[in-house]
């Protein structure tokens, strides 16, 4: 029996290549991001996997998990869940898709499908569709946002909602 092949050793290469394959992987884990040994955040998974790349290194998380910011009190500053992340590690950079759900430490909530977190500028944003709870109870929704990372300083983009007012004027 004779048999033959017509594929290039390129073609093989890219077909064996671990290239996309994960360097490390990981059930249940918890990444804690220092700086100067203050904990600035924790990050807790279901699942995990680095993938190294030609042209990138990132951590995907992909059933989800949360990430909490510290103050440097040691307090909670806020948290972040998602159905799914991925970390772009040269860019500090999260990725959260999926039932995004965002906890401010004066009790914001900000819901959303799709939210980036630049964790090197402090940014938390997206172009997507957002629901803000604030911790009086009001509800703002509009077409995208971006805020500070302690989301003290929220910016809405095509604002729509019911904004109560108090009156307080003397009578």
């Amino acid at each position: 029996m004779l048999l033959s092949c017509e594929n290039s050793i390129k073609e093989v290469q890219s077909i064996t290549s671990n290239e996309k394959a994960p360097e490390r992987s990981g059930k249940n884990v918890e990444f804690i991001f220092t700086d100067s040994t203050r904990i600035k955040s924790r990050a807790f998974a279901l699942e995990f996997l680095e993938v190294k790349t030609e042209d990138s290194e990132y951590q995907d998380f992909p059933k989800g998990g949360r990430i909490t910011s510290y103050d440097k009190d040691g307090s909670i500053a806020g948290q972040i869940e998602a159905n799914y992340a991925k970390h772009l590690i040269s860019d500090q950079l999260w990725e959260l898709r999926n039932k995004v759900v965002a906890i401010s430490d004066d009790g914001k909530n900000i819901n959303t499908e799709l939210m980036f977190w630049d964790q090197g500028k402090g940014l938390i944003y997206s172009d997507q569709y957002v629901r803000i709870t604030t911790d009086d109870g009001q509800v703002l929704e509009g077409i995208g946002f971006s805020s500070d990372d302690k989301m003290n300083k929220i910016t809405l983009k095509k604002v729509t909602g019911e904004v109560y007012l108090n009156d307080e004027t003397e009578q």
